[in-house]
């Protein structure tokens, strides 16, 4: 077997070994410039096996053309693998492809052309002696062996700043990319048994074998050679260099897009040129003292934010050679934490404004349509609705979804809307997940409820409103959001809202607890004033009548008109205390009625059913603040009560009158009278009264005498009203 089939045979050999490899690692840099360079080493060696006979003399044209047409690819091919595998395969690019295709498609040319073929290729020459010794030939040999010198200097660079062990474990590859030029230079020197047989080929041959190893190699140290000039060129970071005048040395491409300049419109201006605008720069670079700063700066996109650091260069001796001025640009940075402080601050606002409308919000309906209002236009809502889980009215039932408030939906929806069942499949998914659930075309999906299908809406958005307790938690009810157009609602948004949705669950929870606490609260209060005013007179009859009873029965002296009087006085006390408990468990508004108008549905309902002679004279436009009625309608309920209970009074008057400067309340009694210098009697009623009196800076005077009836009089300032002005 003649040294051209061996070479053929190996070429084929590793061709079908590439393909396969380049399937599997399809993005190893430079393995499509392998690939190329072992299919092009097929189809030469093939041609060279054809066309050399026993003497090694080329004696087809054609063939020829193809072998110069393979050299010239085989070259370009180690060329630009030398790019993509030291990391320059930006080099790579449409014009460097076209220039590596111009001494092939020439050469072609001036090959077939006949004139130009006779002058530049010496086909006698050809036809005695070696095909390189022509005058093309000798330029093609040239040119390849000049692309070749190329990319093992780039190997070579980029191997040599590595270290010892990086370097010797990719021997292989340096030695293939360095083998066409040792095989050729042998060839010239050396006394060689191929001396008839053009040697470049299996220097080819070699730089494939070499590549190859490397691109199959299981363990390398590093996949792709990372140098530094590379890491500092393609940094974030920008960096001045300057020299020992401050003066603009070097600069790398991301200081030249953050600054806005060049490298050659900067190179050896002064530092002040670039950092004009610091204070002090003279005294900060005089000193080599290491220096930290931020700084803003506008360009055409807007505001860049930039931290700075200065530090000094030395040499090995420690002589101060230079400066380094490093720009972070932390303008993302400090746009994402801006963005992310507003989205914190509008949440606070709207939190905020949710937790106001439940503090002044008497109804809870009220209450959910506000804080409707302010999640509508922030997240570009087009209807909303509010669900709340109401228990079983029986066991075994399934729980009711009522709907609380809406926002966007047409009536015929709300109707059918008003009541749904828990089971419902779009319901039953988030009660067992307890997650929000995002439908992000309404119309194709079945778990729609059909009133919502009715609407005009692209997304649906359903968020479970839970509260927890500790670890317990208890699921309210829904609220649902719709848009008309998408894009859906995004995961920000999603998390954004079940915030807002727990916030108003725990609100309605709080809500909720706080009445049942105020319900317990009146209970008790009522049973109390039951025990000590109604129960206390009906236990009082219950005695007197068993004893009268028991008198009878032992054949006692009992004066019957008299007992039954002390009945007849109990029982009309024991209905006293019933109507004013009646009264006083009935809600009262004086905000919206007025304090003229309680006054008299008091007297009315209490003292005019109780045998007492009510009377009430008020004048009319009243110019007091709601504070002052509220605290003025206290004090008489106050009095008014001590009459009932205490003064066995056949009459009272109430009176109130306005002053000049002050609104006077009067209530006047017929009853037993009490000394009014003896501070203890009347208890906590007289003591409530006088508090109240001086909340609002008023005076509050008694006076009483025992068998003399009762009459207190309170004065407050009354209001000053603003006349409206006439506009002529």
């Amino acid at each position: 077997m003649n040294f051209e089939l061996v070479v053929f045979f190996i070429n084929i050999v590793l061709v079908l070994a590439m393909i396969p490899g380049i399937y599997r690692k399809p993005r190893e840099l430079g393995s499509n410039s392998v690939l190329i360079l072992s299919i092009t080493l097929v189809i030469w060696s093939l041609a060279y096996l054809l066309n050399n006979g026993e003497s090694g003399i080329v004696t087809n044209k054609a063939l020829m053309a193809v072998m110069l047409f393979c050299i010239t690819v085989a070259a370009s091919a180690q060329f630009t693998f030398s790019l993509s595998y030291t990391n320059h395969s930006d080099w790579i690019n449409r014009s460097t492809l076209i220039l590596l295709a111009v001494m092939p498609v020439i050469t072609q040319i001036v090959f077939w052309l006949e004139p130009w073929h006779n002058t530049l290729f010496e086909s006698r020459a050809l036809l005695e002696t070696d095909i390189a010794v022509s005058f093309w030939a000798r330029a093609n040999t040239l040119y390849v062996y000049n692309l070749v010198s190329v990319s093992v200097l780039l190997l070579i660079n980029t191997f040599i700043q590595k270290p010892r062990v990086l370097f010797l474990s990719s021997w292989t590859l340096l030695a293939g990319a360095v083998s066409p030029l040792l095989v050729q230079l042998f060839s010239i020197v050396a006394a060689s048994p191929f001396s008839r047989t053009d040697l470049s080929l299996a220097g080819f041959t070699l730089a494939g074998l070499g590549f190859s190893y490397n691109f199959f190699s299981h363990n390398p140290i590093e996949t792709t050679p990372v140098t530094r000039d590379l890491v500092v060129e393609g940094m974030d970071e920008g960096w001045i260099v300057l020299d020992t005048k401050n003066n603009i040395v070097d600069i790398n491409p991301a200081a030249e897009k953050i600054m806005g300049f060049s490298r050659n419109e900067i190179y050896g201006k002064p530092v002040n040129y670039v950092l004009g605008e610091l204070p002090n720069l003279a005294q900060i670079f005089d000193g080599n003292r290491e220096l930290q700063m931020k700084r803003s700066i506008k360009s055409d996109d807007g505001w860049r934010y930039l931290n700075i650091r200065i530090s000094a260069l030395y040499d090995r001796r420690k002589n101060l050679f230079g400066r380094l001025i490093v720009w972070r640009d932390n303008t993302d940075q400090k746009m994402g934490q801006d963005a992310r402080q507003r989205a914190r601050d509008e949440m606070f606002v709207l939190l905020n404004a949710i937790s106001s409308a439940a503090s002044n919000s008497l109804h809870l309906n009220d209450f959910l349509t506000e804080s409707i209002y302010h999640i509508v236009y922030p997240f570009r809502s087009q209807g909303a609705v509010f669900f709340l889980l109401e228990e079983a009215s029986k066991k075994g039932d399934s729980p009711r979804m009522v709907l609380e408030t809406h926002f966007g939906f047409p009536q015929n929806s709300i109707r059918d809307l008003a009541v749904l069942t828990s089971t419902s499949p779009l319901f039953a998914e988030i009660i067992e997940t307890q997650q929000s659930l995002l439908i992000e075309d309404v119309k194709s999906d079945p778990r729609v409820p059909q009133p919502i299908l009715d609407i005009d809406c692209e997304c649906l958005l359903t968020i479970p409103l839970i509260s927890q307790t500790g670890e317990e938690k208890k699921h309210l009810g829904f609220m649902c959001l719709t848009r008309k157009e998408r894009p859906a609602y995004s995961l920000d948004e999603i998390v954004r809202l079940t915030i807002i949705s727990d916030h108003i669950a725990s609100l309605i929870d709080n809500d909720r607890r706080r009445k049942l606490a105020i319900a317990l609260s009146e209970r008790q209060r009522l049973l109390r004033d039951l025990h000590d005013s109604v129960s206390q007179k009906l236990y009082g009859l219950v005695t007197l009548t068993e004893a009268a009873q028991a008198a009878l029965e032992a054949g006692s002296q009992v004066d019957p008109s008299q007992i039954l009087s002390k009945i007849g006085e109990n029982a009309r006390q024991a209905v006293k205390e019933m109507r004013l408990f009646l009264f006083q468990i009935q809600p009262i508004d004086i905000e919206e009625d007025g304090l003229i108008s309680v006054l008299h549905h008091r007297l009315a309902a209490v003292e005019g059913r109780a045998d007492i002679k009510a009377k009430f004279l008020a004048d009319e436009n009243i110019e007091l603040s709601k504070d002052k009625e509220i605290a003025l309608y206290f004090i008489a309920q106050e009095a008014l009560n001590n009459v009932l209970r205490h003064a066995n009074a056949k009459s009272v008057f109430v009176t109130l009158k306005q002053k000049n400067q002050a609104v006077i309340l009067e209530i006047v009694d017929d009853g037993c009278g009490f000394d009014a210098r003896k501070t203890d009697i009347g208890g906590l009623g007289l003591q409530n009264m006088k508090e109240r009196t001086h909340q609002v800076d008023g005076q509050i005077k008694i006076s009483s005498k025992p068998g003399d009836g009762t009459k207190i009089t309170i004065s407050v300032h009354k209001e000053k009203m603003v006349k409206p002005v006439k506009i002529i």
